[in-house]
C-alpha cells in the first residue's frame, strides 16, 4: 500500500476551500490540496444531477479531449464507481481499476496506462431542518495512473469525511456565483431597450461564465401552414439548419416535449435517445443540450438553447441557473417587445396623421352623392345593403362619377366606421412603388428605404382599404394582393415577419375588368374575389334629373368658399346643363360650376358657354372613348390654369386629385405640358 508525506486533514482543506469565489477556483484548489496529501496525479470533479442520475465533468482532465480522463467523463453513469458511491452514500476505493468490474475499466483500453488506483467520494449536502433529505451535490475522484494499491482505506475514509464537509461549502459557492451572474444580467436587461441582437451576446457571455458550453441559441415558436414550428432568432458557433429539421415531426421532437411540460429539458447524449432529431443535432457536433422555456406575457414564446460538444456536459445546477437566466431573458423580451409595440404604434400614428392630412387636402365632399334619379337610387340601395357586411365590393363606373364617394358611404355606414378608411390610387404611383405603398417595407429593403414604412394595409387594420383604379394594378403584384385579401396577412417588402391584419377591401375601376381578364391583363381569380358584390355608379348622362340639385349644391358650396353673393341659377343655364352629355361626369360638372362662380359678379349664375373650347381654339372632335374624354377634360383644365398643376387654383385641385395623380394620368394619356398652350 502507498503512503503519503502529509496527512489528509479534512478540516484544513475545508477551511481553505471556503475562501473560493467560484466553481472553477474550487475545482483547482481542491485538485491542488489533494495532490499535496495523496499520491495521485489526477483529480477529477463532477456535478451530480439527481433527476437524470448523470455526472457532469468540471475538471480539465475530464473535459479536455487530449487528457486521458476525457473518455471516463464521457461514459454513461450506469455501472460506474461514481454511480455506486452516490447510491451507497460513501466513498469507494479500488486498488486496480483494470481488474475491477466498474465501467471505467473500459476506458483504460485507450488510456496511456494499463491500470490505476482510484477513490471516488460524494460531496453531500446534509438533511435540512425543513425535512429535506441529504443529497449528493458532486463527486470527486482521485486517481493514481499506472499504480496498484496507491491508496489506503484510511485515505478513503478521510475523503468520505471531506466530502460531507465540502457539500455545504460547494452549495454556498455555487449560490454566490449564480447570484453575481444574475445581477450582471439583470443590470443589462432592466433598461428594456436592448434588441435581441444586442442582448443575446450578453446572455451568452454570462452563461459561459457559469456553464461550460459551445453553443447558445434563442428560438421562437411560430405557426406555419404545416402546424407549430420555430424560428432561430440567434445562434452562435454552431449553425443549425431548420430545413434539415423539417424532416422530423414537431410533435415528436424535444421542443414539443419542453412545450408540453413547460419545464426545462436536459439531454446528456445518453438519455432521451427517442428524439428523432438527435441524429442531426449530433451530426453538427452538439452532444448535450439544455432547452429552457421562455414565457412572455403568460404565453410560450420560445426557448433558450445551450449546447455542448461533450456528453454529460450539463448538470441540474446548470439547468436551474439557465432557468433563472431564462426568466430574466423572458422579462427582457417582454420589455423590448412592449417598447417595439409602442414605437410601431407611434410610427403608425404618425403615418396615419400624414396620410389623413393628405386625404383632407384632396378630400371629396361626401354630400355630393346626392340626387333623386332612379339610377342613383338603385346605387344607393346597393350601398345600404352591402355596407353593414364585411363583403368585398367592386365599384365600377366612368371617371368622375363619384366612385370614391360610394366607398366613403359604404365605410361610414359599416361597423368599421370608427376605424380608418385608407385609400390608394393604383394609377397614381409607378408600378415599382405600389407594393411598398400597399404592404410597407423594412429599412434597407431597397436603395432609398432609409427607414421602416408602414403600408396602407397595416394602416387600415380594423378598418377599410379602398383601392381606386384597381384595374391598373401590375399583373405581377395581383397574386400577392390576392393572397393578402384571402389570408389577411402580409410581409413587408424586405421583411420576414408575417403580419396579420383585419381589413375590409373596397375596389374601384373605370375599365372593363372582364375584358381585361379575357386579354390576360387581369387575373381572373382576383376579379372574382373582388367582384363579390358589384356596385355600378351611373354616369351623369343617365341621371339627368340629378343635375339641377347637384348644380345648386355646388353653387352653394363654392359661393361660400369664394365669397360670391350668388343666390340662384338662371333657368336657361339649368336647362343647358341638363342637356349636356358631361363626359367628365359629376367631377366635370363641379369644376364647371366652380369656374362659373369664380368669374360671376351677379347674384344669378349664368353660364354662357358650356362644353365649348376657348374662342381662339378649334373645337375638338367628340371623344370616342373614356380615355379620349378624360384626355380632353384634363387638357381643357390645364389650359384654363395656364398649365399650373399645383396650388389652390391649379389643375390638380380643380380636377379633385393630387398633383402626383394628375402627373401620372397625364403621362398615361400622353399629355405633355409643353403642348398645353398650343391646344
Amino acid at each position: 500500500m502507498g503512503t503519503s508525506s502529509k496527512s489528509l486533514d479534512p478540516l484544513t482543506i475545508t477551511h481553505t476551500l471556503t475562501a473560493c469565489k467560484n466553481l472553477h477556483e474550487f475545482d483547482q484548489r481542491l485538485s491542488h490540496e489533494l495532490k499535496e496529501v495523496l499520491p495521485c496525479d489526477l483529480v477529477g470533479f463532477y456535478l451530480y444531477s439527481q433527476s437524470t442520475q448523470t455526472f457532469a465533468p468540471i475538471s480539465a482532465p475530464l473535459t479536455d479531449p487530449n487528457c486521458p480522463g476525457y473518455m471516463i467523463g464521457q461514459l454513461p453513469a450506469d455501472g460506474t464507481m461514481k454511480e455506486t458511491a452516490v447510491r451507497q452514500g460513501r466513498a469507494i476505493l479500488t486498488h486496480s481499476l483494470a481488474d475491477s468490474p466498474w465501467t471505467e475499466a473500459v476506458a483504460l483500453k485507450t488510456a496511456p496506462f494499463t491500470t490505476a488506483s482510484v477513490i471516488v467520494a460524494p460531496l453531500i449536502e446534509p438533511a435540512s431542518a425543513t425535512d429535506q433529505p441529504a443529497r449528493t451535490v458532486a463527486v470527486m475522484t482521485v486517481v493514481a495512473p499506472g499504480q496498484s494499491g496507491a491508496f489506503t482505506d484510511n485515505d478513503r475514509q478521510l475523503l468520505e469525511q471531506l466530502g460531507i464537509q465540502l457539500g455545504p461549502v460547494l452549495q454556498n459557492i455555487l449560490a454566490s456565483e449564480e447570484r453575481d451572474a444574475l445581477m450582471a444580467i439583470n443590470r443589462q436587461v432592466v433598461v428594456g431597450t436592448m434588441t435581441i441582437e444586442q442582448l443575446m451576446p450578453v446572455v451568452r457571455d454570462v452563461l459561459h461564465g457559469i456553464v461550460q458550453q459551445d453553443m447558445t441559441g434563442l428560438v421562437r415558436f411560430v405557426q406555419s401552414p404545416q402546424g407549430p414550428w420555430f424560428d432561430i432568432l440567434f445562434q452562435d458557433s454552431v449553425e443549425v439548419d431548420l430545413a434539415q429539421l423539417r424532416q422530423f415531426p414537431f410533435e415528436q421532437m424535444a421542443p414539443a416535449e419542453m412545450l408540453a411540460t413547460g419545464k426545462p429539458l436536459l439531454t446528456t447524449g445518453h438519455n432521451h435517445t427517442h428524439f428523432p432529431e438527435r441524429t442531426y443535432i449530433e451530426s453538427v457536433g452538439i452532444l448535450s443540450c439544455i432547452l429552457c422555456p421562455l414565457i412572455v406575457r403568460g404565453a410560450s414564446y420560445g426557448f433558450l438553447a445551450i449546447g455542448s460538444k461533450r456528453r454529460n456536459a450539463f448538470s441540474e445546477r446548470d439547468v436551474a441557473f439557465t432557468e433563472q437566466i431564462g426568466f430574466h431573458l423572458s422579462q427582457a423580451i417582454t420589455n423590448f417587445t412592449a417598447y417595439e409595440e409602442i414605437r410601431v404604434l407611434k410610427e403608425q400614428l404618425e403615418q396615419e396623421n400624414v396620410y389623413l392630412r393628405d386625404e383632407i387636402t384632396a378630400s371629396v365632399d361626401f354630400k355630393a352623392l346626392v340626387g333623386e334619379s332612379a339610377a342613383l337610387q338603385k346605387t344607393l340601395k346597393l350601398i345600404e345593403q352591402v355596407a353593414p357586411t364585411d363583403s368585398t365590393v367592386l365599384i365600377t363606373g366612368e371617371t368622375g362619377t363619384g366612385k370614391e364617394l360610394v366607398a366613403q358611404a359604404i365605410h361610414r355606414l359599416s361597423p368599421r366606421k370608427e376605424k380608418p378608411l385608407i385609400t390608394l390610387n393604383c394609377a397614381a404611383l409607378p408600378p415599382t412603388l405600389i407594393e411598398s405603398e400597399l404592404f410597407g417595407h423594412e429599412k434597407g429593403a431597397f436603395t432609398n428605404a432609409a427607414a421602416r414604412k408602414i403600408g396602407r394595409f397595416e394602416l387600415a387594420d380594423g378598418g377599410t382599404i379602398f383601392l381606386d383604379e384597381v384595374g391598373d394594378l401590375p399583373l405581377d403584384l395581383q397574386a400577392k394582393f390576392l393572397r393578402v385579401i384571402e389570408a389577411q396577412e402580409l410581409q413587408r417588402v424586405g421583411g420576414t415577419q408575417t403580419i396579420r391584419v383585419n381589413v375590409r377591401v373596397l375596389a374601384a375601376t373605370n375599365v372593363d375588368v372582364e375584358q381585361a381578364v379575357r386579354k390576360g391583363q387581369f387575373r381572373s381569380d382576383l376579379f372574382y374575389r373582388l367582384n363579390v358584390f358589384p356596385v355600378r355608379v351611373p354616369p351623369l348622362r343617365e341621371r339627368r334629373d340629378d343635375i339641377p340639385p347637384l348644380t345648386r349644391h355646388f353653387v352653394k358650396k363654392y359661393s361660400e368658399r369664394h365669397r360670391r353673393p350668388i343666390t340662384r341659377v338662371a333657368q336657361g343655364t339649368l336647362k343647358a346643363l341638363a342637356s349636356y352629355d358631361w363626359p367628365g361626369n359629376v367631377r366635370e360638372l363641379e369644376h364647371v360650376i366652380e369656374r362659373a362662380v369664380i368669374v360671376s359678379r351677379e347674384p344669378v349664375l349664368v353660364i354662357d358657354e358650356l362644353g365649348r373650347p376657348d374662342e381662339n381654339t378649334t373645337k375638338a372632335a367628340a371623344p370616342r372613348t373614356l380615355a379620349d374624354a378624360e384626355r380632353l377634360h384634363i387638357l381643357e383644365t390645364l389650359h384654363q390654369t395656364n398649365g399650373v398643376l399645383a396650388g389652390k387654383h391649379g389643375a390638380a385641385a380643380r380636377l379633385g386629385m393630387k398633383r402626383s395623380t394628375l402627373q401620372h394620368r397625364m403621362k398615361k394619356l400622353g399629355i405633355r405640358r409643353g403642348s398645353i398652350h398650343s391646344k
